[in-house]
């Protein structure tokens, strides 16, 4: 097996859990929350009983991943309990689970009848109704399939209900589905557990009385990482490989593969590399520059999924100078980079509004803006009749370091002055918007700092300019 060939892997691995398409290998400050998560599903699929849950947290907290990870494991437990018994003669595969996972999501399914549709296909799917072909209305729906539900008995296979994006389906009209599933778990024979995933703290709140009465009013927050400590352990759990990463299976507890130790010596000097990549104090100010502005994980994820698509067979190790540039690749700004190509009076214009703002002058209109570009091309021009680096040319104009300098008439400027307010870049101060274009009084959308990177990353600012943006 080549370098290329185990890059290739470590590359796919790695991306999965960036891109959050499979689980990291521990759930790193949720194993209280995992444990009552787990608990419920279980004695839904093990004893039969109805729950219901709420988990709250800010986006990127692990609520949908610790949802997944307890799925997984008590699909794990309860499919190997169901093939226990089996014919040896019976594949496996073809042996149905212990219970049944019904996933909704408030952003895909945007009203009830949507809702209920996705239900019934999903069951269908499963086999457990024939409801999913049906083109029946909502109204005539929502009553077979309750009927369904409450027919059963708590020997049917468990349902576990995720609805993701939960206050969604709190704002749809009526709150029909919720009500009904929150009753079915309350008051049904069959057994099943309705768990919502929302970032919004007060989805609660959004429920009517009748819903809340039957819901069971457990909540489990996720908080981001209270520590650097268990920001960074997370961090390096994404990066590093672990042998099923390389396709290395156990037998009896041994090591199992095909170039074995290849695949061993590439992933040891690989982890090797990660660790000490985290004690590079150039990279754990990166990571902590992450941690203190949002503690979400998926910042640094997003760091680093251009290092991991770099590895090549040259350079299959993760290197600091790699996350330096795409660390300052994150932080662009996306409006000076528009700028760089606009024009140099567009240029001129805006550092005349940095110039009022600075004087206080929240809102301004073209002509203020216009007499301060004015007042600079005057001052540039007498100061340039006694300097003898500038060349005076007819006109008023003046021509420095190849780049001419002149007082544009007023209409030409109004041009510019519009197509900045075009790109969003100046926005009117009121709604009305009413009254000529050249007296309308406008709000800039750019702070000094930015205007200034602006005259910095320009390729054809002239000196003399960058002096009067400089100047304070």
């Amino acid at each position: 097996m080549t370098i290329e060939d185990l890059v290739t892997l470590a590359q796919t691995a790695i991306s999965a859990r960036l891109s959050e398409r499979t689980l990291p290998s521990a759930l790193i400050g949720l194993d209280e929350q995992y444990k009552k998560v787990h608990g419920l599903m279980r004695r839904t699929i093990e004893m039969g009983e109805s729950n219901s849950c709420l988990i709250l947290g800010p986006r990127g907290t692990g609520k949908t991943m610790l949802v997944r990870q307890a799925i997984q494991e008590v699909e794990q437990e309860f499919r190997i309990l169901a093939t226990d018994d089996l014919d040896q003669s019976m594949n496996v595969d073809e042996t149905r689970k212990e219970f049944m996972v019904i996933h909704l999501n408030g952003m895909v399914q945007t009203d009830d009848r949507m809702a209920l549709k996705e239900i019934m296909r999903q069951l269908s799917r499963e086999g457990e109704s024939e409801m999913g072909n049906t083109n029946t209305s909502f109204s005539d729906s929502l009553p077979s399939l309750l009927t369904f539900l409450k027919s059963g008995t708590r020997e049917q296979y468990p349902i576990v209900f995720i609805l993701d994006e939960f206050d969604l389906f709190a704002q749809h009209t009526k709150q029909s589905l919720l009500y009904n599933l929150f009753d079915v778990a309350q008051s049904a024979e069959w057994p099943i557990a309705v768990i919502g995933i929302t970032c919004r703290m007060d989805a609660l709140e959004l429920l009517e009385k009748r819903v809340k009465s039957r819901f069971s009013h457990r909540h489990y927050y996720t908080f981001p990482p209270s520590t650097y400590h268990d920001y960074v352990e997370i961090c390096q759990n994404a990066l590093l490989l672990s042998p099923a990463d390389l396709d290395i299976q156990f037998e009896d507890g041994m090591p199992v593969s095909e170039h074995l130790d290849e695949k061993q010596s590439f992933m040891n000097e690989f982890n090797r590399r990660v660790k000490i990549l985290f004690e590079d104090g150039g990279f754990s100010k990166v990571v902590q520059r992450i941690f203190d502005l949002m503690k979400d994980v998926r910042g640094f994820y997003r760091l680093c999924f251009g290092p991991v698509a770099e590895l090549s067979e040259t350079h299959p190790y993760l290197l600091p100078s790699q996350f330096y540039k795409s660390g300052l690749q994150q932080r662009v700004d996306n409006k000076t980079e528009m700028l760089k190509g606009i024009s140099l009076l567009e240029l001129s214009l805006l550092i005349a509004i940095k110039h009022l703002v600075e004087r206080e002058t929240v809102t301004f209109n073209f002509e203020m803006v216009y007499d301060e570009y004015k007042e600079f091309m005057d001052t540039a021009v007498l100061r340039g009749s006694t300097v003898t680096s500038l060349g005076i040319s007819s006109g008023g104009s003046i021509t420095t370091e190849s780049v001419s300098l002149r007082l544009y008439k007023k209409a030409v400027a109004l041009k510019a002055f519009e197509h900045l307010v075009e790109a969003e870049l100046l926005r009117p101060a009121d709604s009305s918007g009413k009254g000529p274009k050249e007296y309308r009084m406008m709000r800039v959308m750019l702070d000094s700092s930015q205007i200034s990177d602006v005259v910095l990353k320009h390729r054809d600012c002239p000196t003399i300019v960058a002096r009067w943006a400089a100047r304070r």
